[in-house]
């Protein structure tokens, strides 16, 4: 990546830096005591999930929330429906941008292949099992090897078992270089319900741990704008809305107004900068 002084690749670095920097400064919530309820008002977020690691956790969230509620509602129409996790491989490589566009342009092959079954009843194979699923790519780096490794995880409510053999070489003839395809049941739990199962799908497409600030950019660079997600089958259709404050109550109840900074140091933490108690009803009756 060339980061030259006045390179194109430098703009959009600084650029991209500050976006960076001023993500999360702020936080307004609202206390509403007499309800016991504290709701998040307004909050800055950069929005660049591929650098920052705030905003890929607020994306994986909001994903997981309307997934989970679409899941459940498709099971209780369909108790025998078995959910499963499938993940996807293509060959590592060094070159991000050829990997993304082979592993992208395998799946839409095998999608286009399910939805021709689907609709025209041809040329089935076990991925059209599915009755409805969602998915997400991944992309993770081997300093050792210095290449990229892709995948794609799908969470898939079936109508039967698949023969993980049979989608493999499915696969295979598609990709031409991997037979990978991992294949695990999914039990629902008293306490978490699908949410992990879910959460494995809804997970940051990078490991920003596990990733030089370079290689982080690199990435940014290349995959920024793609589409790292979707659904098909009985899943589609499912809107993720975009980042944004939590619902308020509808009623005009009294709340104390917080406003938090982020504070930047060897242990950074939010400083709670002003408090402010609002009486909506009294307000009104002044206006």
């Amino acid at each position: 990546v060339d980061f030259k002084v006045g390179s194109e690749t430098s703009i959009k670095a600084l650029k991209a830096a500050t976006k960076l920097k001023g993500c999360g400064q702020f936080l307004l919530f609202r206390n509403y005591y007499t309800i016991d309820q504290i709701k998040l008002e307004k909050f800055h977020v950069c929005g660049q999930h591929l650098l920052c690691p705030m905003c890929a956790g607020i994306r994986a969230a909001r994903s997981m929330n309307r997934y989970i509620q679409r899941i459940e509602e498709i099971m209780r129409q369909n108790r025998k429906l078995k959910p499963v996790l499938i993940t996807l491989t293509v060959k590592n490589g060094e070159d991000l941008q050829e990997r993304f566009e082979h592993l992208t342009g395998s799946f839409k092959t095998l999608l286009q292949r399910y939805r021709d079954f689907k609709k025209k009843g041809r040329g089935f194979n076990q991925f059209c099992k599915i009755d409805g699923g969602f998915y997400t790519t991944e992309y993770t780096y081997n300093e050792t090897t210095k290449q990229w490794h892709p995948h794609i995880h799908i969470f898939a409510l079936l109508t039967d078992w698949i023969d993980q053999e049979e989608l493999a070489e499915t696969w295979h003839d598609i990709t031409l270089d991997s037979y990978i395809v991992d294949i695990r049941r999914v039990k629902k739990t008293k306490e978490h319900g699908y949410a992990k199962a879910v959460a494995e799908v809804c997970k940051y497409a990078l490991k920003f741990s596990d990733l030089s600030t370079e290689k982080t950019f690199q990435a940014f660079l290349t995959l920024k704008g793609k589409r790292l997600t979707g659904s098909f089958g009985s899943m589609h259709g499912v809107k993720i809305p975009e980042s944004g404050p939590d619902e308020m109550p509808k009623e005009e109840l009294p709340y104390l107004e917080l406003l938090y900074r982020f504070v930047f140091g060897e242990r950074s933490y939010y400083n709670l900068e002003l408090t402010k108690d609002v009486k909506p009803n009294k307000r009104n009756e002044e206006g």
